[in-house]
């Protein structure tokens, strides 16, 4: 395609977003600097006393979780609440990979990252219920366009939050597989240096991989940024949030709340089930999507079972395991919550962060669903009370986006290539000037780039059938178009 083609196509894409998906035209408005924009996300007004205290809870949730990774002394104990004001819900538990989610903590923190003064840690709460063969992680990463795995095929449909620690050993499985010699020698030194260093990380306190992503994560990500400027980059800590909103859940289900309240009262019950039924993050039976609040842990395997309330139990939907039912009572929920049997769903932990009155920094999906949460349970609490609560949701911005676009590029000839989190890594990461050139790039150019990929998410549900484009751009030939200066 060429340069008038590529620029047509982009306008034609943003044009329909814009007049088809009202929630997203502001940010293809916004012409803002990246970094202006991102220093914008954090929020700087006085807090509610009554978020206050919430945050404090999740902030000590978060030490717990962390700590167990890092143990005493380490980079989580310095988390406070005033760290998870605004905070990343866009990323799943995994190590650093695919150029959409690489890009969030980028976004979200631009603003922090060539600031010259001392940064409090950047925290992630990343999606742990995810399958190591989704999408963006494809049973391990992505390296000079191959897929590197260090799971195996047939543990496509176990969970990341269940799975047990293992050692990270793609050379060998790529040597196995009989691939390593596909790669050029500078590439399999890179990759052998890799794997040493992951496994190199101290893991003496993770129990389960989970645990081990965290170090992982906070061990490679300075090596995105060129060496003088990693001493200076803020740590980033990944706490899944399954397990955030699980230690929290314990604390908040010992005392009266209207979130206890919605899981332990009967009647709050149905009218949250019926408010939220269809909201894609939260139920539908008939379809056999989602859950009622919590997923269960999978008896035989690393997975886990879709629950339904039936009376006053959350019952497994596969009959099979009908006899594992708990009982929505307070103390046996938290139990449940405290053997792990438990999994907090998304539509769960969302709600948290708005009863904490955390903002969510979101992506062009979670935007849609964080909305329908918030505005959900507003009606629900003004109509049915307490309506302090209601007044309190009011005060939640959730329009925060930070997702939708790759930010790392290589150019090769005239051309610019999207790179993955190890592609910019063996590469000695960037440096000073680009990660300059990224913070005085317009938002609505840098979003411009993923706006095809934006495009593909809303089409089928937004916009006209007969309206719809046959051609867009991917991000290749978008950002050699957007990011001339690379």
């Amino acid at each position: 395609m060429d340069e008038q083609r590529v620029r047509a196509a982009l306008d034609a894409v943003v044009g329909q977003l814009r007049t088809f998906v009202p929630d997203m035209a502001p940010y293809f408005e916004d012409d803002r600097p990246l970094g202006e924009y991102a220093k914008a996300l954090s929020p700087t007004s006085a807090v509610a006393p009554e978020h206050a205290a919430r945050q404090e809870l999740i902030a000590r949730s978060v030490r717990r979780v962390l700590g167990r990774a890092f143990g005493p002394g380490g980079p989580a104990d310095t988390v406070t609440a005033q760290d998870i004001r605004a905070v990343n819900i866009v990323d799943h538990h995994q190590l650093l990979n695919h150029p959409l989610l690489l890009g969030t903590n980028i976004i979200a923190n631009a603003g922090r990252l060539l600031s010259g003064r001392p940064a409090a840690p950047i925290v992630t709460l990343s999606c742990s219920n995810v399958n190591p063969s989704n999408h963006y992680m494809r049973n391990g990463f992505r390296f000079r366009g191959t897929d590197i795995p260090y799971f195996s095929a047939k543990e496509h449909r176990d969970v990341m939050y269940y799975l047990p620690p293992r050692p990270f050993d793609f050379v060998e499985r790529l040597r196995s597989l009989k691939r390593w010699s596909a790669f050029a020698p500078d590439d399999q030194d890179f990759l052998e240096e890799y794997q040493q260093l992951l496994n190199g990380l101290d893991h003496s306190g993770c129990t389960v991989h989970r645990d081990q992503l965290a170090t992982v994560v906070h061990g490679t990500w300075p090596r995105l940024f060129s060496e003088e400027l990693r001493p200076h980059i803020p740590d980033l800590l990944y706490a899944g949030a399954e397990d955030v909103a699980r230690e929290s859940l314990i604390e908040l289900l010992a005392e009266e709340s209207w979130l206890s309240t919605a899981l332990l009262d009967p009647a709050q019950r149905q009218r949250v089930l019926d408010t939220f039924r269809g909201v894609v993050v939260a139920w539908d039976e008939a379809a056999g999507k989602g859950t009622h609040f919590f997923w269960l842990r999978h008896p035989r395997r690393p997975g886990l079972l879709r629950l339904y309330v039936q009376g006053n139990a959350l019952v497994p939907a596969d009959e099979r395991f009908a006899h594992l039912r708990i009982p929505l009572e307070r103390e046996a929920l938290r139990e449940a919550l405290h053997r792990e049997d438990l999994v907090p769903s998304v539509a769960l932990y969302m709600t948290l962060l708005l009863f904490a009155g955390i903002r969510p920094l979101v992506g062009p999906g979670s935007l849609v669903y964080t909305t329908q949460l918030r505005d959900g349970w507003r009606t629900l609490l003004d109509r049915h009370g307490p309506a302090e609560e209601a007044r309190l949701l009011d005060e939640v911005d959730v329009t925060g986006m930070i997702a939708g676009t790759p930010v790392f590029f290589e150019r090769t000839g005239p051309t610019l290539t999207t790179c993955y989190a190890a592609d910019v890594m063996s590469a000695g990461g960037v440096d000073a000037t680009y990660v300059d050139s990224v913070l005085r790039t317009p938002l609505n150019d840098l979003l411009s780039v993923g706006s095809g990929g934006v495009y593909d998410l809303f089409a089928n549900s937004y916009i006209p059938k007969e309206k719809r484009l046959a051609e867009r751009t991917g991000f290749d030939e978008a950002a050699t178009l957007v990011h001339d200066w690379v």
